[in-house]
């Protein structure tokens, strides 16, 4: 799959230059195979693959496999079409925007984040389809309001005299801590713009008039990385029993035993343990935890280990590794971006690219048929369906070209009709057709831009030419390949059999494990344990003090795959000592696990793979003997010299 993604790029609109190769009588120039070789040789982690010859035969095969799925059809199916369109209808909205003005919230977005806002405000209510008079009573409410906290007045008590918030009577405006995306955008943008102790200008929302106080602002936390040591809670132990375990592990590193050597032995969080417990730096909110974010953020000093803290998951040790300064913005960019589109700011984005596209295609506000629509179209359209007077001549006239499209008078009216319900927010026939002209206008520039998209813009031509091709792989090597490998369980039979010989699980012993930072202790235990004495007897002989215990388990450690199992020989009954970062572990091999050949359930999901590799291998023979392929080594070697580090 990795390499249908990397093959996946085809030149769009070919220039005439040197043909590098051909695959039944179908050209490959050599500007398309630098261009995919330059693009995806840093995703490469394979060094054969960053070889010409070699990239050049997997560039073959990748072709090969476009031509056997067009030869099918594959191209032709309804679903495959279907599917592209989805892709090409959702990759466009990235070109259908301004960037530039995107850019520009993103950088202010990342910087509102790197603080929050403390604030109060009072607001008054006005509805979207208010009358002018009624539009300036609030005005004047909120200028009143306004004036009389300038003048000294407190603004809690002002807030519940003139404030329309249902929350206002009870907490005073307050609207306590928050960051940007938190309030609408014009709300935003007055609390970061607004100085500490300061009233602003009234400001408009959808809801109505606000003015803002904003009372404290503050720089936001960052990051922490910790590492952690989780003993969980599950069916064989209880809450109590874990949290005796924790304690025990606290113990041993009081006595400065390595963090890392008994998270790697004794952690449940497997994922992190095998690092010594590192979990990836995170922000506040970020681990679906509040309890442990809390204690992690808490900690201060580098190496500071918390107390005891109990989550859902189990209880907890923290050791703090490093404190972050906020992300950067190049790490933020793409989040931030992505939010701004759902964003009631992204409307700014969206007016800013209209008014390039009427700048791109000559557009000019017809303010001819906007009056011919202000005259004509009745009041009553709100109400009752608008008859269209079809034999009007007027309706034939433009009522603006974007490119070559032409959009006429009746073209609006239909629109205008469609628009108008019971449901409009104005009354006012003037007003509304002013809104839908603006509407119209828009809607038109941005589906014509859409609809001339690939020819009109390269990258995008580029991107749906990747994802083109990239669906006809995906539906031939599902259906030749991976399918294939998954439901022929009688091939599969027969391959794992043919070669059973190479799914072996090696030798494994069964142990039991004593560990302390305390290497008396741990003589003792080994005293005990060479008389053959119960491991709970031996705990209780040693485990005699809070401050300096033995940890006792049973393990089966795979020899090759356990690194404990390089520090001995094997030998049931073995006893070894192993000593690392301070901390001494007793290992007792009970019992050897001879090496054996895996069961097919065992390695089902390796033979299926290595079935699928090798079925793809002699499919490509096939391939290489159905399609006639010629190469041009003189263009092979010119660009062998271009790509010369």
């Amino acid at each position: 799959m990795f390499l249908t993604v990397i093959f996946c790029t085809i030149m769009y609109g070919q220039q005439k230059d040197a043909v590098l190769l051909t695959i039944n009588n179908s050209p490959v120039y050599r500007s398309e195979f630098k261009r995919v070789y330059l693009k995806n040789i840093d995703l490469v982690k394979d060094e054969s693959q960053k070889d010409i010859d070699e990239y050049l035969e997997l560039f073959i095969n990748y072709k090969l496999k476009l031509e056997e799925a067009k030869e099918q059809g594959l191209d032709k199916k309804e679903s495959y079409i279907k599917e592209l369109e989805g892709y090409k209808k959702q990759l466009s909205s990235g070109y259908l925007t301004d960037m530039k003005a995107s850019d520009a919230l993103v950088k202010e977005a990342y910087d509102r984040l790197q603080e929050r806002v403390n604030a109060s405000h009072i607001l008054v209510q006005v509805k979207p389809n208010a009358s002018p008079k009624d539009t300036l009573a609030a005005y004047q409410r909120i200028i009143e309001a306004r004036n009389k906290i300038i003048k000294g007045a407190d603004f809690k008590e002002t807030a519940i005299q003139y404030s329309q918030d249902p929350s206002a009577k009870k907490n005073g405006g307050d609207l306590g801590w928050f960051s940007a995306f938190r309030m609408v955008y014009p709300f935003e943008q007055a609390a970061f713009t607004t100085p500490v102790g300061d009233v602003s200008e009234p400001f408009k929302t959808r809801f109505g008039y606000h003015i803002v106080k904003v009372n404290e602002k503050e720089k936001s936390l960052g990051e922490v990385t910790v590492a952690h040591i989780m003993v969980a809670f599950n069916k064989d132990r209880t809450e109590n029993q874990a949290e005796e375990r924790i304690n025990e592990i606290r113990t041993q590193l009081k006595t400065d035993a390595s963090f890392e050597s008994l998270a790697k032995q004794y952690s449940d969080d497997r994922n992190t343990a095998v690092n010594g417990g590192k979990i990836n730096r995170f922000g506040r909110g970020a681990l679906n935890s509040e309890d442990f974010e809390k204690v992690a953020f808490a900690l201060q000093s580098t190496g500071e280990l918390s107390k005891p803290v109990k989550t859902k998951y189990g209880w907890h040790l923290i050791k703090l590794l490093e404190k972050h300064p906020p992300k950067t913005f190049d790490e933020l960019k793409g989040e931030l971006t992505q939010r701004i589109k759902k964003d009631s700011r992204s409307q700014l984005i969206t007016k800013s690219f209209i008014n390039s596209l009427k700048e791109k295609y000559g557009l000019k506000r017809n303010e001819e048929a906007i009056s011919y629509f202000q005259k004509n179209v009745p009041a009553t359209i709100f109400n009752e369906k608008w008859e269209i007077p079809t034999e009007d001549k007027n309706l034939t006239k433009t009522v603006f070209l974007i490119g070559k499209e032409s959009f006429s008078y009746l073209d609006f009216a239909k629109f205008l009709q469609q628009k108008a319900t019971r449901k409009t927010s104005t009354k006012d026939v003037s007003l509304f057709v002013e809104n839908v002209y603006d509407n119209y206008e828009s809607a038109k520039l941005l589906q014509y831009y859409e609809e001339h998209l690939e020819s009109d813009n390269q990258d995008f031509a580029n991107v749906i030419s990747e994802y083109r091709d990239g669906l006809l792989l995906f539906d031939l090597m599902e259906s030749k390949i991976w399918n294939a490998a998954k439901d022929d369980s009688i091939g599969l039979q027969k391959f794992y059999t043919s070669r059973k010989d190479t799914y072996i699980k090696d030798e494994s012993y069964k142990v039991i494990k004593a560990s302390s930072s305390n290497k008396e202790l741990i003589n003792k235990v080994k005293v005990q344990i060479e008389k053959s004495n119960a491991i709970e007897d031996i705990k209780k002989e040693v485990n005699i003090s809070d401050t300096n215990m033995v940890l006792f388990t049973e393990e089966e450690l795979t020899k090759n795959t356990d690194k404990l199992t390089d520090k001995f020989s094997g030998q049931k009954e073995q006893i070894v000592v192993v000593e690392e970062d301070d901390y001494i572990t007793l290992i007792k091999v009970v019992e050897v696990l001879p090496s054996r050949i895996k069961t097919f359930e065992e390695t089902k999901g390796k033979v299926i793979n290595d079935f699928q590799e090798d079925l793809e291998k002699k499919w490509l023979s096939e391939l290489r003997k159905k399609y006639s392929i010629e190469l041009n080594k003189k263009t092979l070697k010119q660009i062998k010299k271009e790509l010369a580090i």
